[in-house]
């Protein structure tokens, strides 16, 4: 098997990339919501999810208002989290046959939970949006102008910023999906099947509102996932790393453990642009810019 054919994560960053890009494009200005009726208001992602879109109170084009984190933090993979478990347990339970950089691959895919940070672009921002006590995996993508993001958090931009508990003002709209389509295309090559029907069209808010909590009693917040690098190891594909983002000692000893791995050598992007080593690490730089 060739080197080129072995990095299976250098599609899955692409299409990744191609998701971030449509979601930046399709962003309309719309005005500030002025009132909320009570079934538009949703208490995290999670509630956003499973109240509101599985149980098809609202869709495409809908006002809402939700509470939770807004972070610099978004997902790399985003998808709906109900699926989340569906997915994993795949890769433990199918009958075929995989080679272990096939597995590698679909087993950062199917985590769920890696983190990506990469600032502005053209004017708006990628975001993640999670509960208050949020987890990467069980998360929201919103695209926000950055001049708003500013004017309600000056700091967003600050290499050890996380995120804050807010109040945020948006409207449900769909980005075309292109993860789902490549995890597919080398999970079929091993015999195991992935439904990716959820991921043809991606949600996402298009903020244009944040009110960010500033009672002592409301501004606590936290936030977990994986920080990860890849490289041109074969053995070591995926440098991956678990741990609270939100806390800033726990995730400097996170990031120290992924560039003084032994694989750190080969490395060829990194999952944080903000504390990136130098910026050929950029994802953002290496597929977007």
């Amino acid at each position: 098997m060739s080197l080129q054919t072995e990095l299976l994560w250098k599609p899955l960053l692409e299409a990744a990339a191609q998701t971030i890009v449509g979601a930046i494009g399709g962003y309309m200005f719309t005005a500030a919501i002025k009132r909320a009726t009570r079934h538009s208001t949703f208490d995290g992602p999670m509630d956003l999810w499973r109240r509101g879109l599985h149980e098809r109170i609202i869709g495409d084009g809908d006002k809402l208002i939700l509470q939770g984190i807004i972070s610099p933090y978004s997902q790399l993979f985003p998808g709906d989290p109900m699926l989340n478990a569906t997915r994993y347990n795949k890769l433990y339970s199918f009958q075929g046959k995989i080679s272990n950089e096939e597995f590698q691959a679909m087993e950062f895919f199917a985590g769920s939970d890696a983190a990506l940070r990469i600032g502005s672009l053209n004017g708006e921002t990628l975001v993640g949006l999670y509960a208050r006590y949020g987890f990467i995996g069980e998360g929201l993508v919103g695209v926000v102008p950055t001049k708003i993001l500013l004017d309600s958090i000056p700091d967003f931009f600050h290499r050890n910023y996380f995120g804050a508990n807010a109040t945020i003002y948006g409207r449900l709209a769909k980005c075309p999906a292109q993860h789902g389509y490549v995890a597919q295309s080398i999970a079929r090559k091993s015999g195991i099947d992935i439904d990716i029907s959820s991921y043809k069209d991606i949600y996402y808010l298009q903020i244009n509102k944040i009110v960010v909590a500033t009672r002592p009693d409301q501004k606590t917040c936290t936030l977990l996932g994986s920080g990860w690098a890849v490289t041109e190891s074969s053995a070591d594909q995926y440098l991956i790393q678990y741990g609270y983002l939100s806390e800033s000692a726990e995730r400097k000893a996170c990031n120290s453990r992924i560039l003084d791995s032994r694989a750190w050598k080969r490395a060829k992007v990194f999952y944080d642009d903000l504390s990136a080593p130098s910026n050929e690490f950029s994802f953002r730089r290496n597929y977007i810019a």
